[in-house]
């Protein structure tokens, strides 16, 4: 409406207070009139229904923030009040209350001083913006991400599991659930890495069933297995050490890594393995016990430069053929001299 509709200017004035009372009492803004005394003068209705409150009058000339507030709420509105109303700067802030249902609501408030004739300050504005539903989608999201999170972790955690029994598996003989070749070749590289760092002697066992092929044809293949099972068996009870590794190699050989191990120690071991096995009673399905289970042994060791896989295998083999060229059931220590004589 013209200005020229209204008689005086007065009549102007209180037209554009009802007009400005109008729009903020139908506004989803939430706004608060707030005197120097930090008593509450007027609040509008989208804060009223937000705090769920019956009548709103009952608040007027009483102080502000309200008791039924979350102590830190009020105590931060207060301190933002009192800065407002000393400095006459905007000051904005957001945090949660509760309605008067005890249900959470979050505000975000910004405190503006007002002057009616701009020479000093007349009282606080404070237009509070309903932020519950941002409030209430970032909490659902954190959980998600929580929940995401967790299920993320669990399946990780199985696919862990499942890769590391996989590799088990695919490293573990299936008849005598010792380290297969594959293996006992990362075994090998490993130790050696490990002794060359350590300067101290890697002993390699190469070891082979005596006679094996007799088993499989007297008994057949069942009892030929239940015969390389009960040896794998006797062997792996035989090492005394969590760091010496067995493998099968393939067929009836078997080899044994002992770090740590010189060549005079590697001997022991290697009788004791023979001789734990010479003792063996097996017994096939029929009842019957098949004796005579021995096997032949051959021993290597190297330190330092010397020490690789190659030298190794091939001396801990050259001692294998020497113990069954001396009549089997015998362990043998790699001599250079001796073994080039029987060649």
């Amino acid at each position: 409406m013209p200005l020229s509709k209204f008689r005086t200017k007065e009549d102007h004035l209180r037209f554009s207070k009802k007009q400005s009372h109008a729009w903020i009492e139908h506004s989803p803004i939430c706004t608060k009139i707030i005197d120097l005394d930090f008593n509450l003068q007027f609040m509008s209705s989208a804060g009223v229904k937000t705090l769920s409150m019956s009548d709103v009058t009952q608040y007027y000339g009483k102080a502000y923030p309200f008791d039924f507030y979350p102590q830190s709420f009020r105590d931060q509105m207060s301190n933002n009040l009192r800065k407002a109303r000393d400095t006459g700067l905007v000051i904005e802030q957001e945090a949660k209350v509760v309605d008067t249902l005890g249900n959470e609501v979050w505000f975000h408030s910004t405190i503006s001083p007002v002057s009616e004739n701009g020479d000093q300050i007349d009282y606080l504005m404070v237009v509070s913006i309903d932020a519950t539903a941002r409030h209430t989608s970032i909490r659902e999201l954190e959980q998600l991400n929580d929940e995401l999170e967790r299920k993320v972790y669990s399946r990780t955690l199985e696919l862990e599991s499942a890769n590391k029994l996989l590799h088990q598996q695919v490293e573990t003989d299936f008849l005598t659930k010792l380290p297969n070749r594959l293996a006992f070749d990362r075994h090998i590289s490993m130790s050696i890495t490990s002794a060359k760092l350590s300067k101290k002697y890697l002993s390699l066992l190469m070891i082979d069933v005596d006679n094996f092929k007799t088993y499989n044809d007297k008994y057949g293949h069942d009892v030929g297995d239940l015969v390389l099972a009960s040896i794998a068996e006797s062997i792996d009870n035989s090492l005394l050490r969590q760091t010496d590794i067995a493998a099968r190699l393939g067929g009836e050989e078997f080899a044994i890594l002992l770090p740590g191990t010189d060549v005079n120690a590697g001997f022991c071991i290697a009788e004791r393995i023979r001789t734990n096995i010479e003792s063996l009673q097996v017994w096939n399905s029929d009842s019957d016990m098949i004796a005579n289970m021995t096997v032949s042994i051959g021993v290597a060791s190297l330190k330092d430069d010397e020490l690789n896989a190659t030298h190794l295998l091939k001396q801990a083999d050259k001692a294998l053929y020497l113990a069954k060229h001396l009549g089997r059931n015998n362990s043998q220590i790699y001599f250079a001299d001796v073994v080039s004589k029987l060649a």
